[in-house]
């Protein structure tokens, strides 16, 4: 492993840790609607196919029917960078 790599996997393991760090002093930060989910990445269809695989899980804030679902920020950005780091061992 050369030092370039090794720097980008210390860049994104400190990534998922800071969404961790916010997670837990701002739980309100994490949860973003769906909306919000798509902006930040950045595709609409990604976002519902993970979904849909149970890779990013719905959290419902409440118990009726028209509650509001929230995804957490940190669960998208992990999926995303597991994602990248499958497409480079193919």
């Amino acid at each position: 492993m050369d030092i370039f790599t090794l720097k980008q996997k210390i860049i994104e393991a400190s990534d998922v840790s800071v969404l961790g760090v916010l997670k837990h002093l701002y739980p309100a930060f994490d949860n973003v609607k769906f909306a919000e989910a798509v902006e930040i990445t950045g595709s609409e269809r990604w976002l519902k196919y993970h979904i849909k695989k149970g890779n990013i899980t719905k959290i419902r804030r409440g118990t009726a029917k028209n509650s509001p679902i929230f995804y957490s920020r940190r669960e998208i950005a992990a999926v995303m960078m597991a994602e990248a780091e499958l497409a480079k061992f193919k």
